[in-house]
């Protein structure tokens, strides 16, 4: 019997999500040569099991399995066991949830696969109940030990299926049109998202629709239902993860930092763009949220919070009208709140006629009435300010720390606000001083290798910066990065895989969708459309349509996955349309003037002169004045300089 008090080998983990299974009676061992070994040199199975920390069911499987003697006794004399936190390694992740889809019919996490000595999955399997999944345990290593040759056959069918699948590439020598019909027989224009259920961001896509023109009620409809619903914590700031129903009423109640970092700008440059005030507030809590609460003390913005506190998915954030009426003390105050007696949350009964809903008196708070109610929700936040919080995990992940970056640097601009600038620039500084070309950083320690989506959103976010500040410090960080995934992760057709060589996989995944990470190749296109005007490098941009073509021909065109890919796309087939500013040395106005380079066109770039080494033709004839001024140069040919940001965003207007 393993003593609970003697943590297992994960307790020397960077990973919160391992950190926590360390004192589990069963015998988890870290992915790495160790534990591979030991699976090969005493021929057993592997039981790998991969979650992440603000993973709900993750952690109701350790409640009900792994945290139970019993359970252990049954799976630690007949497995290597291996434990993997998913946003470490995002590679493992992907192989293995392609497997389990393929095995099972179905994903999600936390996800338990078998595996052969040889790392090759044969069976997976999801939440279990403890009775039922320690019999499966024993029905696999009677599999196992009756026949480990057939097995491992089937292992290796799988292994060659998935690679196939994951490693499949291809050369195009054109992309698809970006046809949208797919896509607008899942839009619901009566509560705004895609499909009739579950309801996630897809921020990509709206990312898109807002550029393109297509549907701007819908739009609408969708950036309303988000930011005035469930989804939204109107009390603290921030987007819950999803919900769980088509009206956005039921958020699953986990924070995740990479929602948060896409969600600020599209509503920031949703409120410029469709003159819509109200999602600047959205945005400005949001950004304020991810600084509150999701950053560390030297600059790092953290990864999550959980859904779960005191063993309740959502206990921090509801309320029964008692409660409200506790704090605020105004019952038509609560109905535009969403409060009511019998609350919205609501358990499942199984009784007599099937099963029936059960409302537990808790309430979701949304705005119903679209107003502010600032000092309600400010009360409110004081007072859930003492209840137990959800756990926090700590540890700074490479990619979306740099989405949080490009956030800060965006939003920055699209609301006219410096302090906002600031902060991305202290995400900055954290990514230089202590994540260079790693992955994670967690309690003064840098670990793994940066995978392709680290390096891609770090160049986004060193030219989102470069762009809002003109310093030549991010332009040349950008460049460095960018060159370093090419390098690192480029295949010979215009693809590009997610991590570098290992040896510890079976298959090299591609790049091919946003999941719900935007595609980093198609990231790292965008970013060399901007090097190739900037450097004048033809270079970067015959690279650039090389990925557009690529990933959407892989795709087989537009879907509700491809929406980084659509946008480099219309990126990449547009004329371009530089916008060169030539700002006074004491221009108090810049970032006005950088926002009237937004607009609803797309192959528009904008670029601050001061950097030495941008292309001389850009610098020819455009001195510094005591009076800024900006030049738009469609393909080459510029129109005369304008002198104020109405008439650069007049003059844009005017290019068809």
């Amino acid at each position: 019997m393993k003593d609970k008090n003697i943590p297992n080998r994960l307790i020397n983990s960077t990973s919160p999500y391992l950190i926590k299974h360390a004192h589990n009676p069963v015998d988890w061992r870290p992915w790495g040569p160790e534990a591979l070994e030991t699976a090969r040199s005493e021929n057993k199975l592997i039981f790998l099991s991969i979650g992440y920390t603000a993973c709900h069911w993750c952690n109701e499987l350790e409640k009900e399995c792994f945290d139970h003697q019993d359970f252990a006794e049954v799976i630690n004399p007949r497995f290597v066991c291996i434990k993997v936190d998913r946003e470490e390694r995002p590679d493992l992740d992907r192989i293995y949830m392609d497997a389990a889809v393929a095995l099972q019919g179905r994903g999600g996490w936390p996800n338990n696969v078998f595996l052969t000595p040889q790392l090759d999955p044969v069976f997976a399997i999801g939440y279990q109940r403890r009775e039922a999944f320690k019999s499966v345990l024993i029905q696999m290593e009677e599999y196992w030990k009756a026949d480990p040759a057939r097995m491992s056959q089937k292992g290796e069918q799988m292994r060659a299926a998935l690679r196939e699948y994951l490693e499949r590439g291809g050369r195009y020598e054109s992309a698809p049109p970006v046809n949208l019909s797919r896509m607008r027989e899942g839009m619901d224009h009566e509560h705004g998202g895609f499909g009739n259920e579950t309801k996630f961001p897809m921020t990509t896509i709206l990312e898109f629709l807002l550029t393109e023109g297509e549907d701007d009620q819908f739009l609408i409809t969708t950036l309303d239902n988000m930011s005035l619903g469930g989804m939204f914590d109107h009390v603290g700031g921030g987007f819950h993860r999803y919900t769980t129903d088509r009206e956005w009423i039921i958020p699953h109640f986990e924070k995740m930092l990479y929602d948060n970092a896409l969600l600020a700008p599209l509503y920031a440059r949703a409120a410029l763009l469709l003159d819509m005030p109200d999602y600047a507030i959205s945005a400005r809590r949001t950004l304020d949220f991810i600084h509150t609460e999701l950053r560390n003390e030297k600059g790092g913005f953290l990864s999550s919070l959980d859904a779960d506190s005191e063993g309740e998915e959502g206990k921090y954030y509801l309320w029964t009208m008692g409660q409200f009426m506790e704090v605020v003390g105004d019952k038509e105050l609560a109905g535009a709140l969403g409060i009511t007696e019998e609350g919205n949350m609501y358990d499942i009964a199984f009784e007599g006629g099937g099963p029936r809903r059960v409302y537990t008196g808790q309430s979701v708070i949304r705005r119903l009435d679209g107003g502010d109610h600032a000092d309600a929700l400010a009360k409110l936040h004081m007072a859930r300010g003492a209840r137990p919080r959800p756990t926090l995990d700590d540890k700074v992940v490479a990619s979306w720390h740099a989405l949080a970056v490009s956030a800060f640097a965006r939003c920055g601009v699209l609301l006219g606000d410096e302090g906002q600038v600031a902060r991305g620039e202290e995400g900055a500084a954290f990514i230089l001083e202590h994540m260079k070309y790693a992955h994670v950083w967690r309690d003064g320690k840098s670990t793994g290798e940066a995978d392709l989506d680290d390096t891609a959103y770090a160049a986004m976010a060193f030219w989102d910066l470069f762009e809002a500040t003109g310093k030549e410090k991010y332009l040349a960080a950008c460049v460095e990065y960018a060159d370093y995934a090419h390098k690192t992760f480029a295949a010979d057709d215009g693809g590009y895989f997610i991590v570098g060589p290992r040896d510890d996989i079976i298959a090299r995944p591609r790049a091919r969708d946003d999941n719900p990470l935007p595609n980093g190749a198609a990231v790292l296109g965008m970013v060399d459309r901007r090097l190739a005007v900037a450097l004048n490098q033809q270079r970067r941009k015959d690279r650039a349509l090389g990925i557009a073509n690529h990933l959407l021909g892989v795709l087989g065109g537009a879907g509700y996955h491809s929406g980084q890919a659509m946008s480099l796309n219309c990126e990449v087939d547009s004329a371009t349309a530089q916008v060169v500013y030539s700002f006074a040395k004491n221009e108090g106005n810049r970032l006005d003037w950088l926002q009237a380079g937004y607009g609803r066109r797309w192959g528009v770039v904008r670029i601050p002169l001061g950097a030495s080494f941008l292309d001389s033709g850009l610098r020819d004839g455009i001195d510094i004045h005591e009076v800024t001024r900006a030049y738009v140069c469609v393909d080459g040919a510029c129109l005369p300089p304008v002198m104020t940001p109405g008439e650069l965003k007049e003059q844009l207007e005017g290019i068809r």
